[in-house]
């Protein structure tokens, strides 16, 4: 199960989510009954349709993002699911988490959409038992375009509906409770000013983040995939291209440490299969480091993605529908 069934195209490499967790368009939300349609097309007017991804948090993830939050996690919030909606021209241009929270005089329900640089493009506020002044389009529109460094604190970067300062402070947690749990789950967040003056390493290191299951290997995965995908499409970023292959050969080693998603008896094979992966991406990256793109180095990369949907088939029994994402 090399990189999976999660490899749809797109536009940016700050979105990690995009194959992350399992593509499909099910019916259904922790905050909807129905597919939320209307509210969806009023965040992103522009999508042509959007697409649905679950999420199920792990408990050292729920404590890492409550610390950042600042808070503690509602029930309904165990089981995110996140929308993406798409462009014309196929690929994803944000994402959509309906967040509930908790107000003076009951729950909030709100949704929050980012674009693919990880910023607000809307907030919307809609069931709640609070003033109608908190869904003013005054209040909402403050939260837009900020971004995961902005404090979303009342009396410093948000400005309070008068008289309803705890209301207001409410319903900023909801694109700060988006932000915190998009960038812990799916997003890259850029190195802060004190750190990029330090001298970075031009390689990979040698050792990759402790990974709980094959699906959080997936999510490291995603970056190095994008980054390849988008010097093909764009003809710039080689370096970033090169690096990126170079992971890929990292973490593919680190694969054989699970045990096949299906068909666990074939372990053998399984590992055989990630041997000749982590060859075919070595001789990859070295081609696409002397030669950038070429028919070659484009072969092999399709050689590359045709053998990840012929393992993912042989253990798991599906295959990987690349185009029509």
């Amino acid at each position: 199960m090399l990189i999976n069934k999660y490899l749809p195209t797109r536009n940016s490499i700050i979105f990690a989510f995009v194959f992350a967790m399992v593509f499909t368009p099910i019916l259904g939300i922790t905050h909807e009954t129905e597919w939320p349609g209307e509210k969806l097309a009023d965040i992103f007017p522009k999508a042509k349709k959007f697409v649905q991804r679950s999420v199920v948090l792990t408990t050292d993830k729920i404590k890492s993002i409550e610390k950042d939050l600042g808070t503690k996690f509602r029930k309904e919030d165990y089981k995110p699911i996140f929308y993406i909606p798409i462009g014309e021209d196929k690929k994803p241009i944000g994402l959509v988490l309906f967040v509930d929270v908790q107000g003076p005089h009951g729950v909030i329900d709100g949704a929050v959409g980012l674009n693919m640089k990880g910023k607000v493009v809307k907030v919307a506020v809609y069931d709640h038992k609070e003033s109608e002044t908190i869904t003013s389009e005054k209040f909402l529109k403050q939260f837009v375009d900020k971004g995961i460094d902005d404090a979303f604190t009342v009396g410093k970067d948000v400005e309070a509906v008068k008289g309803q300062e705890d209301a207001s402070k409410a319903v900023a947690l909801i694109p700060k409770k988006t932000l915190v749990m998009s960038y812990a789950l799916f997003l890259k967040r850029k190195p802060k000013p004190e750190a990029e003056e330090k001298p970075m390493p031009e390689e990979p290191t040698e050792e990759i983040p402790e990974v709980e299951d094959l699906k959080e290997l997936m999510i490291l995965m995603v970056d190095a995939y994008y980054a390849i995908v988008d010097y093909f499409d764009k003809g710039e970023g080689k370096e970033e291209a090169v690096s990126a292959a170079k992971k890929l050969v990292l973490y593919g080693k680190a694969i054989s440490e699970f045990e096949p998603p299906m068909n666990a008896d074939l372990t053998e094979e399984y590992t055989e299969m990630q041997e000749n992966f982590g060859k075919m991406l070595t001789e990859f990256a070295d081609a696409l480091d002397k030669s950038g793109i070429t028919d070659e180095t484009r072969e092999q990369w399709d050689q590359i993605l045709t053998l990840v949907n012929q393992a993912h088939i042989r253990f798991t029994g599906e295959e990987i529908d690349i185009e029509s994402y």
